[in-house]
């Protein structure tokens, strides 16, 4: 047998050497990774004189700024609701496009500790609860969500602003109907839009409930599941499984993803979903408004819960952020700009420091019910600006500026 020489010999080493790397699809990195752990702790607050550390505000204003920064001004809402045209409201309603776009959007700022510039709505009647809808997973009691990236909050810079909720929950394990209602949708998002980018959600059931809110239908969505048990046009009862958790789209660990659309199946129509389930026997629902003298909200803030007992407790949640693409919405009875979902009955302490100024004011939370709270801090105050005086150099022969080197 002849002997190949040794250049063919390395020609084929090199080949099978560079065939043992392709083994890796270009599509197994999802674009955003969501811990959606419900044990994950809360942020701790050390009990001190000043609770809160003075907060660092991620925006800076012009040098000499005359009235309180703004940006893009916040949704208008009205206490008066108008239907929102949907696909299935009239024949001439204008369908919601669905078109994929040719680039991903780009992730728009938000702003913490920043003073809106616009009012926030008001408050339309007495308080009014609707936890109509049960846990969308097995289990009585408690519903568990990832408190750390809450709704309206884009977890401490980490992710896109959260218009839904997060529960978690093992591969595999029942989503559930939280009400009656029709499957819209169910189907992969990897062609049409229905989050803030095709296949964010990679599989999705959406139902659009029997009950309306205020003359305007309710969507609930599902996302990142699989095992798709439901198909377009079939009937669900309260408590029917609808799909399974999964993992997919903008998720790389199994969860749930909950939202609540209210007027139009759109990414931009969510509502804090906490406010509509049902926060069982044990815990109760806080919503709340922080706002100035002038009724504009306070975007991006700690809000901390105090408990009363001799270890006190330290509940902290954030008050929604600023949104130039206005994806966060108030609730049209309560209009509050923060929420805090399962918590312990007893007496708190609801707690903000900003300006400087520390603000505290009790809170009886009730098992099984929601209370309101509104917290009215001080006027914004106009950073005066720092003038840097320069040493004057020493009158000799010899002196020379530092503007001269």
């Amino acid at each position: 047998m002849k002997r190949l020489p040794v250049f063919y010999l390395l020609i084929s080493l090199l080949l099978i050497l560079l065939g043992s790397g392709c083994g890796q699809s270009a599509d197994a990195a999802p674009a955003v990774a969501i811990a959606a752990v419900a044990t994950e702790p809360l942020p701790t607050l050390l009990p001190s004189a000043t609770l809160i550390p003075s907060p660092t505000t991620t925006w800076t204003p012009s040098a000499t700024p005359t009235d309180p920064p703004t940006l893009t001004p916040q949704p208008t809402q009205t206490n008066t609701p108008t239907a929102v045209p949907t696909e299935t409201m009239t024949p001439t309603a204008v369908p919601i496009n669905r078109r994929c776009p040719a680039e991903a959007p780009i992730k728009p700022p938000y702003t913490r500790y920043f003073l809106a510039a616009d009012a926030w709505p008001q408050p339309v009647g007495d308080p009014m609860a609707h936890f109509d809808f049960v846990k969308p997973v097995p289990g009585g009691g408690r519903t568990i969500i990832n408190k750390t990236f809450p709704y309206g909050s884009d977890g401490d810079g980490r992710y896109l602003l959260h218009n839904g909720i997060d529960i978690a929950g093992e591969l595999g394990l029942p989503v559930l109907a939280v009400a009656d209602g029709t499957v819209v949708v169910s189907q992969a998002d990897e062609s049409e839009l229905y989050g803030w980018r095709c296949d964010w959600y990679g599989h999705l059931v959406v139902l659009e409930l029997d009950q309306t809110w205020q003359g305007q239908p309710i969507y609930v969505l599902y996302g990142h599941v699989l095992g798709l048990s439901v198909e377009v046009g079939q009937h669900v009862s309260q408590g029917e499984p609808v799909a399974e958790v999964g993992v997919g789209g903008a998720a790389t660990v199994p969860h749930l993803h909950l939202e609540v659309r209210v007027g139009s199946n759109a990414f931009s129509s969510t509502r804090n979903p906490m406010l509509w389930i049902d926060p069982g026997p044990t815990r109760g629902v806080v919503a709340g408004r922080l706002i100035d003298p002038q009724g504009r909200p306070w975007q991006g803030v700690v809000v901390t819960l105090v408990s009363s007992e001799d270890e006190p407790e330290f509940v902290n949640t954030f008050s929604y952020q600023g949104d130039p693409q206005n994806l966060i919405n108030a609730d049209e009875l309560l209009a509050e700009n923060f929420l805090f979902a399962d918590v312990r009955p007893g007496e708190y302490t609801l707690y903000v420091k900003l300006q400087g100024v520390e603000y505290r004011q009790p809170v009886e939370v009730v098992a099984g019910e929601l209370v309101t709270v509104e917290l009215v801090t001080e006027s914004y105050k106009t950073p005066t600006p720092t003038v840097e005086v320069p040493p004057t150099p020493e009158m000799t022969p010899t002196a020379v500026s530092d503007q001269d080197n």
